[in-house]
């Protein structure tokens, strides 16, 4: 018989649904998991839409406080999905009630926040997780293993660069994650902290290929706009950042995270240049990495030389063998990224192990985006 892992998810926002979307899926793209993700709880502050919330996003059941939610002992996990300054108070009380956790970006407002966070998990048998959905793409799996196999050489230099479009219009509503006051920093701590953390997973664990030093300048294109309310309201964190990073073993690149720049969409791209080859991702292009051959013949006429592109689709047999939906020949998309998150997370739940990206990943990059912003 499988074991059942109840989760609760904190809020029924964009990635509230989306997490709630994933876990749906789990059990079809994977085949014989030795688990099944029930989703048991949605926790929303509204009274008067709960229920029917809940419904829609297929729960079990809802509660309108977190504090009325962690004291049902039949829930394993709590998926923190709320505005970034109410994560610290949520996993704190998460963790005295032993509950296994996983939290959206970023892990909180501040490295004091995120080593708090730290020090309340010393110790602790739980599985602490966050949610860094780009790390479980196929283009990105590949990627971390060329570098792991020492095929791009000394790393030199690298340009890691997230841009939307949706803060190009002054006229629609500032949201929550617009607002300092709430989500702690702007685009930095939404599309940057993305920025930061797939360079660290691609480059890997070692200390030389860690962020030694920055130098940050921060945008905001257009100093009033409306607010909340549609009110006349001033913008009070930065719109766009711009970041030379240096990592300890002397490469050089360059940070980008910016919601004003016209004509993009969800443009994530990363590049790293090393002695021996490089790679080039596209998260437009999911479907494909390119990776280039320093080694390789240049004769005749070229010989074969050039970016070659891997067709990593949903190849991922050789990594998650369970893995049956999409087929292995079918196209990628975005939400899969979350899918396959969701299937790591709760297998290290299942097996008792720590996930990656973990909490200390999360700590990482809070600690880059406070160099960032100082």
């Amino acid at each position: 018989m499988k074991k059942t892992i109840n989760v609760a998810i904190v809020g029924k926002g964009a990635m509230g649904r989306t997490h709630s979307a994933s876990i749906a899926m789990l059990k079809y793209s994977f085949e014989d998991l030795p688990f099944e993700v029930k989703l048991h709880t949605l926790v929303t502050r509204n009274k008067e839409t709960a229920r029917a919330d809940a419904d829609a996003l297929g729960f079990e059941n809802y509660a309108t406080s977190f504090e009325e939610m962690l004291k049902n002992p039949e829930i394993d996990v709590v998926d923190i999905c709320t505005p970034n300054n109410l994560h610290l108070d949520e996993i704190r009380k998460a963790v005295e009630a032993g509950k296994h956790i996983l939290c959206e970006k970023p892990l909180g407002i501040s490295k004091a926040q995120a080593d708090e966070i730290m020090s309340l998990i010393d110790g602790k048998d739980k599985c602490y997780g966050m949610v860094f959905n780009n790390r479980h793409l196929p283009c990105i799996m590949r990627a971390k293993q060329i570098v792991e196999e020492g095929k791009l050489g000394r790393i030199l230099s690298f340009r890691s660069c997230y841009r939307h479009s949706s803060g190009t219009d002054p006229e629609k509503n500032a949201g929550w994650k617009q607002n300092k006051d709430i989500c702690g920093a702007g685009v930095l701590f939404d599309l940057g902290s993305h920025v930061i953390d797939l360079l660290s997973c691609v480059l890997g664990d070692k200390e030389e290929n860690r962020i030694k030093e920055v130098k940050a300048v921060p945008q905001i294109g257009f100093e009033t706009r409306k607010g909340a309310d549609g009110k006349e309201w001033k913008t009070n964190a930065e719109e766009a950042i711009y970041v030379i990073a240096t990592l300890n073993c002397g490469a050089v690149g360059t940070l980008e995270a910016t919601k004003i720049c016209v004509g993009a969409n969800d443009d994530f791209t990363l590049e790293i240049f090393g002695t021996d080859g490089s790679l080039k991702f596209d998260l437009m292009q999911p479907n494909y990495l390119e990776f280039y051959d320093n080694k390789a013949q240049g004769t005749p006429v070229g010989g074969y030389k050039g970016y070659t592109k891997i067709e990593c689709v949903n190849r991922l047999n050789d990594i998650i063998p369970d893995s049956v939906l999409p087929g292995m020949r079918a196209p990628i998309g975005w939400l899969q990224g979350h899918v396959n998150s969701m299937r790591n997370y709760f297998m290290c739940v299942y097996e008792g192990k720590t996930p990656s990206p973990s909490f200390a990943d999360g700590a990482y990059v809070n600690e880059i985006m406070e160099l960032c912003l100082n």
